[in-house]
């Protein structure tokens, strides 16, 4: 049986291979070899934030922002909890502690309540509320009140019941941040446990330097656990279906080689590993197993009708080579969808997948030739035989005999259920809706996500909504016109139910008013004092007004935003010549998370209609390419039935596993067709062509849909995006299986019936 169609020639290489097998495998060493070199190099890019970044004006203005106010990029937040904590006891066990934080090594500066000034007197302020003997204090519940409803300080750095408190770690710059928030992480229990514990008050600890620490070492772990499991899956995969050592060591050696070419690459590349690349080293494992594997049961169909080990080789080289060369073209083209998203994240993603899958393709067409020469005895087609009719491959073999018998007789039904089925999952998924919320994406028992969760319940909240005001020209921040200016803003922020908290110039010039100071004090500040800094910047003339929110759904946020916005139209018409925007890391976020679901849905049809045009064009027929819409658009429907129904939305990451698994699901199909074309001109009653290539493939089928399952090992990782993939993909394989086995073998016999019909009636 000669291949139904040559995909761009690229199979010949496997022949070249097959003929020249030491010259081949020595070259592969080499390369193997210097793409092992590049591992060390590799790293980890563990800011979730990173993934949203675009050259837009929602990107712009948070650069402005935090140049001119900081960020919090380096930022701990340490909550402290207790019912103890305004006691005596508690309140001096906090401030050891407190103290004792600003002389650990890698602490640029330390905030919390005690640095909170008392009420101004004139020009001076006093140093803190707090005596220094917090074991006499004469009235407790009076300062606890002062304390909790100080302006500065109220839900910001104490909770309103006194019994959560804020210490904010500020670290020092570093060439190696993760290590030195660990370090300091460290630093910070080992001081909690003889100060904060002895009172009976327990920490946690959260902020982006915290995240990060924690995203890396999930990353980390989850490389070594993903690639194992990956690998031991591969290996009993193969024992179970093949049980000769030689096919085993022939199906999963292309697994572990093409993972060191993946990481190696990005390791010489400079090319991070990131929340979002994380799955890509298990997606080419799993893909570079299942090629493996339709060419080696090609192999073992060879020898099973008793054809010589080296012509076996060959003849599957030629039958399923071009199938596998077109699932890398297709794969690689919905990968490559994803590079023309305006997100440098996305981006990286689809060209390192592209890269992977279709390296992974050329491994199996040049290693396994070329190691089968070697590792496979003369042909022997009793035992061929004996094995695969033996074991899970027997089991296998004779339910696909029994399914191309049932789907050939039913086919009118079973291709019209697929519709039914195509028609009504293609209605849950559009009555998706875009999702996304910063939290989701945080491992959710990990102690960042307690503690940001625990900010948001007991204080204001952990994330902002910012609101950055450029002042007319000629107004200068420390000029009573700023002054107006700022409480109009803040009054703007402080009329929303969602938005807890509101920190700005004039809350301070509120505070200022309740002693003896005046506003003239308070402008007389700005530029000298610490406190103002995340306030006005003079030299920039900006001011900022930060509202406290909880941690918001991207769709809330921006309707909060969208109801802001009339409010800041006046506040233009009100102040000619100053600039309102809305801006900070959550907004700016939920703008590019909304937007990129929205472009990752258009890039995902686009390389649907791609594969599908070049599936047809492949095949030298149109016909081919439109059967395969149903087969494989019913995956997708699935899964987004499964997220509607669950509750999950769209989210960006979904929609990246989307394309992933169209590319891959379309992958069967390919073989699918390929060997039914191939196979055509062998029979004269077409629909027993049908059945013939659906018992034939069925063990490849099933055994290639297993190993993809492999990618489910993500559902192990504690990270929300990793387990998704792993959930989605179980959905999208299972109902690819379905869609190959049942209904496009179902719609192939109805197109054989209508060819043989219209051939009829010539």
């Amino acid at each position: 049986m000669r291949a139904a169609h040559r995909c761009f020639s690229l199979e010949t290489i496997g022949l070249i291979s097959a003929r020249y097998p030491a010259i081949m495998l020595a070259a592969l060493a080499l390369v193997t070899v210097l793409a092992a070199a590049g591992i060390p190099r590799l790293g980890f890019d563990s800011e979730i934030r990173n993934v949203f970044q675009a050259d837009n004006t929602s990107n712009e203005t948070l650069d402005r922002e935090q140049d001119a106010f900081g960020a919090a990029d380096n930022d701990l937040l340490v909550l402290v909890e207790g019912e103890a904590l305004f006691t005596p006891a508690g309140l001096k066990a906090f401030r050891d502690f407190a103290l004792d934080s600003q002389l650990v090594s890698g602490v640029a500066s330390t905030i919390s309540m005690f640095a909170i000034p008392g009420e101004p007197s004139g020009a001076q302020r006093s140093a803190s509320l707090f005596p220094v003997d917090l074991a006499n204090v004469p009235d407790i519940d009076g300062l606890k009140r002062t304390v909790t409803t100080h302006p500065l300080a109220a839900d910001t750095l104490i909770s309103d019941d006194g019994e959560a408190a804020l210490l904010v770690v500020t670290l020092a710059p570093t060439d190696d941040p993760i290590d030195a928030s660990l370090d300091v992480t460290g630093d910070l229990d080992d001081i909690a446990r003889t100060t904060l514990a002895q009172a009976g008050l327990t920490h946690v600890v959260t902020g982006f330097p915290a995240i990060r620490a924690t995203v890396v070492g999930i990353l980390t772990d989850d490389q070594f656990v993903f690639r194992i499991a990956a690998l031991v899956i591969a290996i009993l995969l193969a024992l179970a279906f093949f049980m000769h050592a030689g096919y085993l060591v022939l199906s999963v050696l292309p697994v572990a080689v093409s993972t060191v070419w993946l990481l190696g690459g990005m390791g010489w590349a400079r090319e991070d590993i990131t929340v979002v690349t994380n799955v890509v080293p298990t997606l080419v494992m799993v893909v570079t197993f299942s090629n493996a594997v339709h060419l080696l049961l090609g192999v073992r169909r060879a020898r099973i009708a008793g054809v010589e080990k080296h012509a076996a080789i060959e003849d599957a080289v030629r039958t399923v080579g071009p199938a596998t060369v077109m699932t890398a073209v297709t794969t690689a083209i919905a990968l490559l969808s994803l590079a023309l998203i305006d997100r440098p994240a996305i981006a990286s993603f689809g060209i390192v997948g592209a890269l992977g899958a279709t390296g992974g393709c050329l491994l199996v067409l040049t290693l396994v030739p070329a190691l089968a020469t070697y590792l496979l005895g003369p042909t022997n087609p009793e035992a061929e035989l004996r094995r695969a009719n033996s074991g899970l491959s027997g089991v296998v073999r004779r339910a696909g005999q029994w399914t191309a018998r049932f789907v050939v007789v039913r086919a009118v039904i079973l291709a019209t259920l697929g519709v039914v089925l195509l028609l009504v999952s293609a209605w849950f998924y559009w009555l998706n809706g875009p999702r996304f919320r910063y939290g989701d994406n945080l491992p959710v028992h990990s102690e960042v996500s307690v503690a940001a969760r625990a900010i948001d319940t007991r204080l204001a909240g952990s994330s902002s909504l910012d609101l950055l005001v450029t002042l007319p020209d000629g107004v200068a921040a420390n000029t009573t016109q700023a002054l107006d200016i700022a409480r109009a803003a803040g009054d703007v922020l402080r009329g929303h139910e969602a938005i807890r908290s509101v920190w700005s110039l004039d809350v301070v010039a509120d505070w200022y008013a309740r002693g003896s100071g005046s506003r003239a004090d308070l402008l007389a500040e700005i530029g000298s004092a610490p406190m103002l800094e995340r306030l006005a910047n003079a030299e920039r003339g900006l001011l900022l007004v930060t509202g406290h929110i909880r941690d918001t759904e991207a769709s809330d946020l921006l309707a909060l935003a969208a109801r802001i916005e009339p409010q800041l139209a006046e506040l233009r018409d009100r102040f000619p010549g100053a600039a309102f925007e809305l801006t900070g890391t959550a907004l700016h976020t939920a703008r590019s998370a909304t937007q990129m679901i929205d472009l990752l849905s258009w890039s995902l049809l686009a390389a649907i209609a791609m594969i599908i045009v070049l599936i047809g064009l492949s095949l030298r027929s149109l016909a081919y390419g439109a059967l395969t819409i149903l087969p494989n658009l019913l995956p997708i429907g699935a899964a987004g039935t499964y997220l509607y129904l669950t509750g999950q939305q769209l989210q960006f990451t979904s929609i990246i596993i989307f394309t992933i698994s169209f590319g891959i699901a379309v992958d069967s199909t390919i073989h699918i067709l390929n060997h039914h074309r191939a196979r055509r001109s062998t029979f004269t009653d077409g629909q027993k062509a049908v059945e013939a290539t659906i018992a034939t493939l069925t063990p490849a089928l099933v055994l290639a849909t297993l190993a993809l399952m492999g990618g489910a090992v993500t559902m192990l990782s504690p990270l929300p995006m990793s387990q998704l993939y792993g959930e989605l993909i179980v959905i999208v394989l299972v109902a690819a299986l379905a869609g190959d086995l049942v209904f496009l073998p179902a719609l192939l016999a109805l197109f054989e019936r209508w060819k043989a019909r219209a051939t009829a009636a010539q």
